[in-house]
């Protein structure tokens, strides 16, 4: 990592003097060039590997000095415009002294020339009136350099309060070494640097030598080590927090985890002992009485997803005696963390004897993230219920900003005619299932998702079938986009992926069965891209990923079994990549992922039995039968287990068996240039830590792991690029 952070330091301090003119403490500003200078030196020799950032901040301190003299000399040159202008009014002020005495001689004799001729007269006047022009414009002149004169000793005024406010600042910035243990990783507390003003800013005390707060400008100094425990959450040894539902937002984790205390809670981490907090305690320790006793119970939440935007966090829960999930919000504080609206409002007893009812919760949530669409639009399924506005409409599409009044329902697409009786004696007319749309996915300024209908934008009956939101267009609503399988029947379009601007997506036109469809958004822009199984049998195409123009999914054209397959979008450029396992057994192709530019995946290393247990590894393809390779494992070896392909930047992370090198399963990674490595022995031996629940956050990966010691814990990897300040 790049020490950016020494710079912006050092470019703060330099605005401040660059900002400031007047003074002549050049001695004081060499001092603390020189000592920012040797901070620079000590740099250099605990990490020569940041080099260029060295010479960067050598030539931004000589900058800074360089600044300190220009500042002396516009001083000096401001002082010497002062001492011109000044002599110039003494100029001016002789020359009407002189024009003065003139014209007071001229006008005595004048009033004494009243006998003189007319012409020797109109001489006098006009004499008289050319020195009078001569004295104005004389005085004029005067007053401008006066003027002059002012303005300068005004600047010179403030620029000499402002430098010496800023002497009394640069005076105040020092350098802090200091342990971190909070700062860092549980396991790996180390050293740092911070370099700030000891100015008693929030959060600091003036003066006293440390760096606290709004004091510190920058930290330089990573801890040490590539790998560890973030931090032990459930401290007791026979328990575990098992960390899971892990998304990204804002630089930093959240998840679900259970400290021991307070059951499953949302929790937020950003790699550090002390960033790792649990944000809200949605359902608090209560206390119940248990065979006489009072107990304190911690039943925690009960969480469904929790998908995250670029500001916000989307997630379904329910919180005490609530059986049915509902929509919440957070910004990542407690305060900003809430249920949005209560969608269900009814007793799920009164469904009891209504077979068809398996609602639990708000579900298939997708957040449209505000880099795209200008603020987070969470979509999801939901089943709205009331006996005070006597509805119960079923699960239907809504959308949300992450407001109650921003919280609605798109559409109803299904009709309902179950006679509901009412607690309170009453009736609703019900409908128990709804459309229950899934799958929401953008691809363009377009919304697709899955729902079946019989109401509402459609006419009649339609199945399950491919619909729409155009989000570029306020009125644009929810519209059926074809009914693929005609009538009633479901096409069951699924498997979304969009690529150059168009979804693809597996779907059944009742003809072909299930095969590889794409969508413009409109009914003649809907089409199967490739009957891949012959006479009306499915293909079935599963997991889609597009790598630049192409997309790869895997499919079984009743032949080679389910195996890697390839599509441009038309009939003609949709091709097998390669039959992994040769013949109709599948190549067990799966978790698919782009890394640098081609697609890296889990496959089968080899037919079943051939070894014995058949085992999976990490493939790679660009495309094409030769450049689908594998490049983990032995040939001699087909009992791995690779799983959890993530990619972290410029590597990528899985789980598999460390066979004949004394480790369990363990976290390797691979790299361009380094190729495969067992990254981190989470449980040192022949033990397996598990890793799972892979994700990427900056240049570190996150997973869940147990070390023997703690339990399954957040635990983290990278490579650690420093400085490590000893």
């Amino acid at each position: 990592m790049k020490r950016t952070a020494i710079v912006l330091t050092l470019m703060f301090s330099i605005s401040i003097l660059s900002g400031c003119l007047g003074g002549n403490s050049s001695g004081e500003n060499e001092s603390v060039v020189t000592d920012l200078q040797a901070q620079i030196d000590n740099l250099t020799v605990v990490n020569q590997q940041h080099e260029d950032d060295i010479n960067s901040l050598e030539d931004l301190l000589a900058s800074s000095s360089s600044l300190v003299s220009e500042i002396e000399s516009s001083l000096t040159e401001a002082n010497e415009t002062i001492g011109s202008l000044t002599e110039t009014v003494m100029q001016k002020e002789s020359q009407i002294s002189n024009l003065s005495d003139l014209y007071r001689r001229l006008m005595e004799e004048f009033e004494n020339s009243t006998a003189q001729n007319s012409s020797y007269i109109s001489s006098l006047e006009s004499q008289i009136q050319n020195i009078s022009q001569m004295m104005e414009i004389l005085e004029d002149e005067r007053d401008e350099a006066l003027d002059q004169i002012s303005q300068k000793e005004v600047e010179i005024a403030q620029l000499t309060d402002s430098l010496d406010s800023a002497e009394q600042r640069i005076e105040l910035l020092i350098s802090h070494l200091y342990y971190s243990v909070a700062g860092c990783p549980e396991s790996n507390p180390g050293n740092k640097l911070s370099i700030g003003f000891d100015d008693g800013s929030p959060g600091g005390i003036q003066g006293d030598g440390i760096l606290s707060g709004g004091e510190i400008v920058s930290t330089i100094g990573e801890c040490p080590g590539n790998s560890g425990l973030v931090k032990d959450i459930n401290t007791v040894s026979t328990h575990t927090s098992w960390e899971k539902e892990m998304v990204t937002m804002g630089g930093a984790l959240y998840f679900i985890a259970d400290d021991g205390v307070h059951g499953d809670e949302l929790w937020r981490s950003d790699g550090t002992m002390g960033g790792t907090n649990m944000v809200i305690d949605l359902n608090p320790t209560r206390q119940a009485i248990i065979g006489g006793s009072i107990v304190d119970e911690n039943p925690g939440t009960n969480f469904g997803e929790i998908v995250a935007g670029d500001e916000k966090i989307f997630f379904s829960a329910a919180v005490g005696n609530d059986e049915i999930r509902e929509l919440y919000v957070s910004d990542g504080s407690n305060s900003g963390t809430l249920k949005i609206s209560e969608t269900f409002d009814c007793e799920p007893q009164i469904f009891s004897n209504y077979p068809e009812f398996s609602y639990s919760g708000v579900n298939s949530i997708s957040v449209m993230p505000a880099s795209e669409v200008g603020f987070d639009t969470a979509y999801f399924s939901a089943f709205r219920c009331s006996y005070q506005n006597v509805v119960c409409s079923g699960e239907e599409p809504h959308i949300s900003d992450g407001t109650e009044s921003g919280t609605y329902q798109l559409a109803d697409l299904f009709y309902g005619d179950t006679d509901l009786t009412t607690p309170g004696g009453g009736s609703i007319t019900a409908d128990l299932v709804g459309s229950q749309p899934s799958e929401f996915t953008r691809s363009g300024n377009s919304i697709y998702f899955s729902a079946k209908a019989d109401m509402g934008v459609v006419l009649t009956d339609v199945g399950r079938e491919l619909f729409v939101i155009d989000t570029s267009s306020p009125l644009g609503g929810v519209q059926l986009v074809k009914d693929i399988n005609y009538g009633s029947a479901d096409s069951s379009p699924s498997l979304f992926e969009s690529m150059g601007g168009e979804l693809f997506f597996t779907a059944d036109d009742g003809i072909s069965g299930m095969e590889l469809w794409k969508s413009d958004g409109t009914n003649s822009g809907t089409m199967i891209v490739s009957n891949i199984a012959a006479n009306g049998s499915s293909s079935w195409p599963g997991q889609k990923i597009s790598v630049g123009d192409t997309l790869f999914f895997t499919a079984n054209d009743g032949i080679t079994g389910y195996e890697l397959w390839k599509s441009n979008g038309t009939y003609s450029g949709t091709s097998l990549v390669k039959d992994i396992v040769a013949g109709s057994s599948d190549g067990g192709v799966s978790n698919m992922v782009e890394f640098d530019d081609e697609l890296y995946f889990i496959a089968y290393s080899m037919p079943s039995g051939t070894f014995g247990t058949q085992g999976t590894e990490v493939w790679k393809s660009n495309g094409s039968d030769s450049g689908t390779v594998r490049i983990s494992g032995s040939p001699l070896t087909d009992t791995s287990t690779a799983l959890n392909l993530t990619r972290v930047g410029d590597t990528l992370y899985y789980v598999d068996d460390d066979y004949g090198n004394g480790a369990g399963k363990e976290l390797f990674s691979f790299t361009l240039e380094g190729g495969i490595t067992l990254a981190v022995d989470t449980w040192l031996g022949s033990q397996s830590s598990d890793p799972r629940n892979l994700i990427a956050l900056g240049e570190k990966v996150f997973f869940v792991g147990n070390d023997g010691l703690s339990g399954d814990e957040l635990r983290y990897h990278w490579y650690n690029p420093g400085p490590i300040i000893a």
